[in-house]
């Protein structure tokens, strides 16, 4: 398989993860708002805004993925998913640490389903690695030609 095929796969699934991830979150903010406030790493009066604001960027995000012509909308799109993707990783593994069993909020509000552990953070990695390919192509390609002469 080609490396455009790759990268172009990459972009689709990423992009189609953050955008299918974010739907629940919108239609449902209390209950993204609890699952926010049970990770208890913000203080109590940023869990509402959080849950409010960060279901809109990880759509955003991921329809510049999805959807742009530009490379430099689609990098901004993988430098914002990079960077959520960071923060979530880095929230699973302190609660990790803490020793809390608590549901992601990744892809379902149900506080039944989806336990943080280790197979969420090598899901992020992996997700992180695939953004991070997206973002160096979508930078390449961004980058004027230089002629010889």
């Amino acid at each position: 398989m080609k490396m455009r095929t790759l990268l172009v796969a990459a972009r689709v699934v990423v992009g189609m993860i953050f955008v299918l991830a974010a739907l629940p979150k919108i239609a449902q903010p209390h209950e993204f708002a609890v699952a926010v406030f049970r990770y208890r790493l913000l203080p109590d009066q940023f869990v509402n805004a959080a849950a409010i604001l960060m279901p809109w960027v990880e759509l955003t995000a991921g329809l510049c993925l999805l959807l742009s012509p530009s490379p430099a909308w689609r990098a901004a799109g993988a430098l914002i998913i990079l960077a959520l993707l960071a923060v979530f990783t880095t929230a699973i593994a302190v609660d990790l640490h803490r020793g809390l069993d608590i549901a992601c909020g990744c892809f379902s509000l149900d506080p039944r389903t989806g336990r943080i552990g280790l197979l969420s953070l090598a899901r992020n990695t992996i997700l992180a690695a695939a953004t991070a390919a997206v973002l160096v192509d979508a930078l390449r390609a961004d980058i004027p030609r230089r002629r010889p002469w």
